[in-house]
């Protein structure tokens, strides 16, 4: 059999993929289920040419260590073999493909790697490196989709808030981690970025960034954006105001972050940016994560 599955579905279709907990459990029921079901949705490869030979391979059952999903690529002609996971998401991992897809189902419902690692048995260090490996996808899917917000007749607000901070000098001691925050009113558009602190120096060449020139940005009225090079506002055509009304996006952002980081009880200092790019990452894709997930998986290991 030169195919896994009958056909592989357009990426397209994974971004709209609603899917049942249930109908993921008879899905990837067993290992074979679970490889062809990888297959139809192009997260692993459907079909395999021979590197020496130029032919295409046969999928087929085999036994032994060195075939930990029971199955591989074979050559008839000159007896290659290959790892079915090859170049793809799950390569070079010992979990087995079922606990991957787990893995993968249960981060897009932002279930906790201690509930997970209950539920599954396995280890929260493992789960630990497994979020982290999604994590990167939000990371790269952030750096090659730029976001620009605010221009002409448009709103952006913007506020600074310290992250991982004790408070009433309770706890375990953590640094102080400032974040600057910025929210097109108009669209919701949100980005988060870490900054070594609020020095007008250190954040004006982010807001440049992200902000596009000729926009209103609401302040929270901190006396340092005062310090801002006129030249510069002029240049951009930025015009700083303090908030005329109660509506804060940007609070609102901060509280639902904050949310996240305390259900976690704070997180690893090294860890920091990659949670707040998930966060980030859910903000911009606001539904469906399980299969904009996979859809972005599929981007990045082009198998097929």
């Amino acid at each position: 059999m030169h195919f896994i599955s009958e056909n592989v579905v357009p990426a397209l279709e994974l971004c709209i993929l609603n899917i049942s907990v249930a109908d993921l459990a008879i899905q990837t029921c067993d290992t074979l289920t679970t490889i062809r079901w990888l297959a139809h949705h192009g997260l692993i490869a459907n079909q395999r040419i021979c590197d020496k030979c130029q032919r295409l391979m046969s999928f087929q059952a085999r036994r032994g260590k060195y075939y930990m999903d029971g199955y591989c690529w074979a050559c008839s002609k000159c007896c290659r073999k290959k790892n079915i996971r090859l170049g793809s998401f799950f390569d070079r991992s010992h979990l087995s493909l079922i606990q991957i897809v787990e893995i993968l189902y249960s981060w897009s419902l932002e279930r906790s790697q201690v509930e997970v690692s209950r539920q599954t048995g396995i280890s929260t260090h493992t789960l630990v490196d497994w979020y982290n490996f999604i994590r990167d996808i939000c990371a790269r899917y952030l750096i090659d989709n730029p976001v620009e917000m605010g221009g002409p007749d448009r709103t952006v607000e913007i506020d600074e808030s310290k992250f991982m901070k004790r408070k009433h000098y309770r706890g375990k001691f953590k640094p102080d981690q400032w974040v600057l925050g910025m929210v097109e009113r108009e669209t919701d558009v949100t980005m988060m970025v870490p900054v070594d602190n609020r020095d007008a120096a250190t954040i004006f060449p982010v807001i440049s960034q992200y902000v596009r020139a000729g926009t209103r940005i609401v302040t929270n009225g901190w006396r340092n954006y005062n310090a801002l090079p006129r030249y510069e506002l002029e240049n951009h055509g930025y015009t700083f105001v303090a908030p005329e009304d109660p509506t804060n996006n940007v609070e609102g952002s901060w509280d639902l972050c904050k949310v996240k980081f305390r259900a976690m009880r704070g997180t690893n200092d090294a860890n920091f940016n990659s949670h707040l790019q998930e966060f980030l990452w859910r903000r911009r894709i606001k539904d469906n994560f399980f299969g904009n997930i996979l859809y972005w998986i599929r981007y990045y290991y082009d198998v097929l």
